[in-house]
C-alpha cells in the first residue's frame, strides 16, 4: 500500500520546514564553495607575489656578482643581461595581480571626488568593469600566443636560449589575475575574499 501523505496543517507546516532547511543548507554549501574559490584566488595571487618578490632579489643578486666579475676579476659574464631581462618581466607579472587586489593602480579620481558618493561609487565600479574586459581580453590574446609558441617550441634569440611560451605565461598569468580581481571589485564587497591577504 502507498503511503498516504500528510495534510494536515501539521504535515504541511512541517513540510516547509524541511524544505527552508534544505535550502539553507544548499545556499550555506554554496557560500563555503564560494568563499573557498576566492580564498584559493587569494592564496594562488599571495605566492605570485612572493614569487615576484624573489625574481627582484634575484635581479640584485645577478646584477652584484656581474659586477664583481667584471670589475674586479675581467671576467664578465655572457648570460647576467638577458636573465635581468628575463626575471624583469616574470617579476612585473606576478605582482600585477596582488597590486591590483590592493587597488594600488595608479588612478585619476578628480571626476570620482566632484560626485556624490552614489553616483562616484557606481562610475567606480563601471571603471572597475572596463578594467577587467581589458585585462581578460588581452590574458586570452595571450592565452592562443603561448599557446601558439608552445606547438611551434620557439625560443629566445639570447646566449642562453629559453623558450619563449614560459616567458608569455607570465604575462598570461597576471593579466588573466588582474582581470579576476577587477571583476570582483566591479561586483561588490561580496567579492572581495580575504581583504589585504598577502600584504
Amino acid at each position: 500500500m502507498h503511503k498516504r501523505k500528510d495534510r494536515s496543517p501539521a504535515g504541511t507546516i512541517q513540510n516547509q520546514k524541511q524544505g527552508v532547511v534544505s535550502e539553507l543548507t544548499m545556499k550555506n554549501f554554496l557560500r563555503r564553495v564560494f568563499r573557498a574559490l576566492l580564498s584559493g584566488h587569494d592564496a594562488l595571487v599571495s605566492a605570485g607575489f612572493w614569487l615576484g618578490s624573489l625574481a627582484l632579489m634575484s635581479i640584485v643578486v645577478i646584477f652584484a656578482y656581474e659586477v664583481v666579475m667584471r670589475y674586479f676579476f675581467d671576467a664578465p659574464t655572457k648570460w647576467a643581461s638577458d636573465f635581468v631581462s628575463f626575471l624583469l618581466l616574470i617579476s612585473v607579472f606576478l605582482i600585477i595581480p596582488h597590486v591590483t587586489r590592493l587597488e594600488g593602480n595608479v588612478s585619476v579620481s578628480i571626476l570620482l571626488d566632484l560626485l556624490g558618493e552614489r553616483s562616484s561609487e557606481v562610475l567606480r565600479r563601471l571603471g572597475f568593469a572596463v578594467g577587467a574586459a581589458v585585462c581578460l581580453w588581452v590574458g586570452y590574446i595571450f592565452w592562443q600566443e603561448t599557446h601558439r609558441l608552445f606547438l611551434r617550441g620557439t625560443v629566445t634569440l639570447t646566449t642562453v636560449p629559453v623558450p619563449k611560451w614560459t616567458l608569455y605565461a607570465f604575462i598570461l598569468f597576471g593579466m588573466l589575475n588582474s582581470g579576476v580581481y577587477f571583476l570582483r571589485q566591479a561586483l561588490g564587497d561580496s567579492f572581495h575574499g580575504v581583504k589585504g591577504a598577502g600584504k
